[in-house]
């Protein structure tokens, strides 16, 4: 997991998907979402805005994927992302291949209130709980880029 400000991406350049995906998050209008998905690389790199409210944690459940890191960026609000090792969690809904996810209980070991202009990565073995309120339910607005891991391509 990577918690981090999109200010930091040269510290990415390393992990080429992910600069890439903070390079072009750098380059969006503060305040605003793409009109709709983004396909930066086809099936590899991709980013959709998202628009929710945020809502208390007992109604928000752990998703974790197998064949896409999520990059969450916040663009207005602040969003409570709780994560835990899929390991030591209880799966409630199966994996489901073909839309790349499961759901899962348990605790959690961190948590985190992103706010605009913050990110956090989480690979496969994190899963997340997003859409945590922090105090009252709020609007939080977005995006999520999908990052194929490489072991994934080689499969």
């Amino acid at each position: 997991m990577i918690f981090d400000s999109v200010k930091n991406r040269e510290n990415y350049k390393e992990h080429p998907l992910i600069y890439q995906a903070l390079s072009y998050l750098g380059t969006l209008p503060e305040g605003e979402l793409p009109a709709s998905g983004q396909v930066l690389i086809p099936e590899v790199l991709f980013c959709n805005p998202v628009t929710l409210i945020s809502r208390p944690e007992e109604e928000c459940i752990y998703e974790a994927h197998r064949n896409y890191a999520d990059l969450h960026y916040i663009v207005e609000g602040t969003e409570g992302i709780a994560t835990a090792d899929v390991s030591a969690l209880q799966v409630t809904t199966p994996y489901d291949g073909e839309k790349d996810i499961l759901f899962l209980k348990g605790e959690e070991d961190g948590r985190y209130y992103l706010k605009p202009g913050q990110f956090m990565v989480c690979w496969p073995n994190d899963a997340h709980k997003v859409a945590i309120m922090r105090g009252q339910p709020e609007q939080i607005r977005k995006i999520v880029c999908k990052i194929r891991m490489e072991e994934s391509l080689e499969a």
